[in-house]
């Protein structure tokens, strides 16, 4: 299941680094993929029951991130 988010909050290329390096360690992640410069998560999930998990995650990452589903 691939799905596109927003991604606010993120104040560098590194921590959007780190945050996608999290993310593809989660069991049930096929892939993910942060573009820093369009604020932009590609997201391949096996369910959409892991989602939530994930946004936990950005969430928690960095004061004032979080994530708007837009595909």
């Amino acid at each position: 299941m691939k799905m596109v988010f927003i991604l606010n909050g993120l104040d560098c290329a590194n921590c959007a680094n780190n945050l996608e390096n999290i993310i593809n360690k989660v069991e049930g992640i096929n892939s993910c993929t942060i573009n820093f410069m369009t604020n932009k998560l590609f997201l391949d999930i096996e369910n959409e029951e892991i989602l939530e998990k994930i946004i936990k995650i950005c969430n928690n990452f960095e004061d004032g991130v979080y994530l708007k589903r837009i595909a």
